[in-house]
C-alpha cells in the first residue's frame, strides 16, 4: 500500500527540520533514518535508524558521547513526529 502524499510530505518536512546537534545538519541530510513504517490502524510509527556500527577501537568516552547524540536525535525526532501525529505511538528500531 502506498503512503498517502500528505503523510509522506509530513515525514519529509520532519526529517528536514530535525537537526543533529554536532553537525547542525538535518536528519534527512545525514541519512539517519532508513524508513518509517506507518501503521494507521494501530496509530503507531516505527522509525528505523541508520546509525553506523560502533568500532571496536572506540574509546569508552566516545561511546558515551555517541549514545547521548543518538538519544538527543531520537528524542527530538519523536517530539516532532508526535506533534504531527498527536495521540500516536513512536518506536525506534535499528
Amino acid at each position: 500500500m502506498d503512503l498517502p502524499m500528505d503523510v509522506r510530505a509530513k515525514f519529509d518536512d520532519i526529517l528536514d527540520a530535525v537537526i543533529e546537534p554536532q553537525s547542525e545538519l538535518s536528519v534527512a541530510e545525514l541519512g539517519l533514518v532508513k524508513k518509517i513504517t506507518y501503521y494507521e490502524a494501530d496509530t503507531t510509527l516505527v522509525v528505523y535508524m541508520n546509525y553506523a556500527k560502533p568500532s571496536v577501537a572506540d574509546c569508552p568516552a566516545c561511546s558515551v558521547a555517541t549514545d547521548m547524540m543518538k538519544s538527543t536525535i531520537e528524542r527530538d525526532l519523536s517530539a516532532a513526529l508526535l506533534e504531527a501525529f498527536p495521540g500516536w505511538t513512536v518506536r525506534f528500531d535499528q
